[in-house]
């Protein structure tokens, strides 16, 4: 199983896929600003918000977690943040919000893509 980091400000949700992924047999650590996260032990995956609450605090964590050779998987409610930048080329996958539980469980348990 893996180890993941999931970042979210918004305190429900991060709650809810923390057990979404603890259920499924991953080992999960939380973080609800982009300066928990950065303060995190590094893992496999992080799954992260884009917004946080700043699409820029978003883009930010992805460039130094791909740069950290961390699998990353962003959720997004718009598209269009992501859509255009340098940093999509960091991404391994896109979760549109809402996101259902078998999207993001298949997100983690997918094999990285190879640089």
């Amino acid at each position: 199983m893996a180890r993941v980091l999931l970042v979210d400000d918004d305190a429900a949700a991060l709650e809810i896929r923390k057990l979404i992924l603890q259920r499924a047999g991953h080992f999960v650590l939380t973080a609800s600003t982009a300066s928990e996260a950065r303060a995190s032990p590094r893992t496999e995956i992080v799954m992260l918000d884009l917004r946080l609450p700043r699409v820029e605090d978003g883009l930010a964590l992805i460039r130094e977690f791909h740069a950290a050779g961390m699998r990353v998987i962003v959720l997004c409610g718009n598209r269009a943040d992501l859509d255009g930048r340098p940093e999509a080329a960091c991404v391994d996958t896109v979760i549109e919000k809402p996101a259902r539980s078998e999207v993001l469980l298949e997100a983690v348990q997918a094999r990285p893509k190879i640089a």
